[in-house]
């Protein structure tokens, strides 16, 4: 590990003859200069915990740009798995065109559409404001949120709430009618 005279590691000497270009590969490489910034203070504090050996003949601006790389190279990683998850969601229900409310019921019993129906009556009033506005008319977090004047996050837990209700409520229905 490198110390100067002072007895300090000089990742300070290094962000500054460094930085600015360091920034500028990231960015192109993620195509965001904030997220940019975010990879490059992780490099910082990368250099601050694992200094490289830094003998005769290293080359810290190499090391650093190899950090600095496969940090972008995680955080485009992390997008394209993200990415993934929201695309396998999104076929559950088109946001365009939302189905009309009983068109899935056509191939249910009587018995079947009045269970579900009474299950989704029987849900807290906000908790099935939010299953509507998210499953029904394929509303984002934010509108929910705005429509039922709460923080996205709380819509998002209404949500999530009141579907593992009716899951749980309805899992007969989807034995008996739908699994058959």
């Amino acid at each position: 590990m490198t110390i100067t005279t002072d007895g300090r590691v000089p990742v300070e000497d290094w962000s500054a003859e460094y930085g600015a270009e360091l920034e500028r590969h990231v960015t192109r490489m993620l195509g965001n200069v904030e997220e940019a910034r975010d990879v490059v203070q992780e490099l910082w504090i990368t250099a601050l915990r694992t200094e490289p050996d830094s003998g005769e003949g290293s080359n810290i601006r190499a090391w650093l740009y190899r950090v600095a790389t496969r940090r972008a190279l995680d955080v485009l990683s992390a997008r394209k798995r993200h990415a993934g998850l929201l695309d396998a969601r999104s076929g559950e229900l088109e946001p365009d065109r939302p189905p009309a409310p009983d068109s899935v019921f056509g191939a249910l019993s009587s018995e079947a559409v009045e269970g579900i129906r009474g299950a989704v009556r029987s849900l807290p009033c906000k908790q099935r404001d939010a299953v509507w506005l998210r499953w029904i008319e394929a509303k984002d977090y934010e509108t929910i949120a705005e429509r039922l004047g709460c923080s996205p996050e709380s819509a998002r837990a209404n949500v999530y709430q009141g579907m593992k209700k009716l899951r749980i409520q309805l899992a007969h229905v989807w034995r008996e009618e739908v699994a058959v």
